[in-house]
């Protein structure tokens, strides 16, 4: 009965993983050629902060296949939203960033809306 249950709670986990897989591509080309899939969902991906424009108000991560990601965050609510993950960004540094993907421009790239974005490290070390 023992192993039944242990078996049982091991798929259950298994297939909760893959599922958590499905719903977050690895890369920014895995999210593009199944955008549809992902339209108006929560989407979190490992990407690296490649530069932050204060003037223009603009973050720009990119990801393992160096492909850029560009997030407007002028908006008041926006920067309201980022104050606290605004005050320490580092250039290159692995940041966890959670996005609501809005679908695909017209130039092929995606249209997303930056959640929140924390340091890496921070999940790594207790």
């Amino acid at each position: 009965m023992n192993i039944v249950k242990v078996n049982l709670l091991v798929l259950l986990f298994l297939l909760k993983v893959s599922f958590l897989f499905a719903l977050n591509p690895d890369s920014l080309s895995g999210l593009l050629r199944d955008i549809d899939g992902h339209r108006d969902k929560v989407v979190e991906m490992n990407l690296r902060l490649k530069n932050y424009d204060r003037v223009f108000g603009q973050l720009v991560f990119y990801d393992s296949d160096n492909i850029d990601i560009v997030f407007d965050i002028s908006r008041d609510e926006i920067k309201g939203l980022l104050k606290e993950d605004l005050l320490n960004v580092h250039e290159g540094m692995l940041y966890r960033v959670r996005m609501q993907v809005k679908g695909k421009g017209s130039l092929g790239g995606i249209i997303a809306e930056i959640i929140n974005f924390k340091p890496l490290i921070f999940q790594i070390i207790p």
